[in-house]
């Protein structure tokens, strides 16, 4: 159980109930991750247009490589919340549970191919030291055949779960249990 009161759908009104009407449409459900910013309407709503199956918004990059990234930079982050999440829907699109297992304990040690494994290891990096980040970075993507859209996407899906992992620890959510 999250450690603040979390808003039911039934008894949301004015922008948080639209916010939540528009998750509902796309989502089905209110996932818990959701409902702990509800004291915040408009940041949920900002956020509704963001969740897996449209790759968090970034068309450039495909679900498969859009998860692998959420998992590297909550693995990063240390969520114990994002990461097993992460991980889980990973196994789900390629059905590969040892594949998406070995993202848990160092993505280094999955069977990537180079052009991969140079976005993710750019990942870790914005992830871990984000102050750090350089010029010759973005320039390592490219040259490994990275278009600047799919390097924007990569920044934008790792930036959001740095927040997103940020608000699941802070509120105090678990993983769901794997199915």
């Amino acid at each position: 159980m999250p450690w603040i009161e979390i808003a039911p759908p039934e008894d949301a009104t004015g922008d948080l109930k639209r916010a939540y009407d528009r998750i509902l449409t796309t989502r089905g459900r209110i996932p818990d991750i959701r409902a702990v910013m509800a004291g915040e309407p408009l940041v949920v709503e900002g956020f509704a247009g963001f969740f897996p199956e449209n790759n968090y918004a970034c068309n450039p990059i495909d679900r498969r490589l859009a998860e692998m990234i959420a998992t590297v930079a909550s693995v990063a982050n240390g969520s114990g919340f994002g990461a097993p999440a992460h991980a889980r829907r990973l196994a789900g699109i390629t059905g590969d549970q040892a594949f998406s297992d070995s993202f848990l304990r160092d993505y280094r040690s999955a069977n990537l191919a180079r052009k991969e494994r140079v976005l993710l290891d750019y990942v870790w990096k914005l992830s871990k030291t984000p102050g750090e980040m350089t010029e010759a970075d973005m320039n390592g993507l490219r040259a490994e055949g990275w278009t600047d859209p799919q390097i924007v996407a990569t920044v934008h899906v790792t930036s959001l779960f740095a927040y997103m992992n940020r608000v699941a620890e802070a509120f105090g959510l678990s993983a769901p249990a794997r199915s």
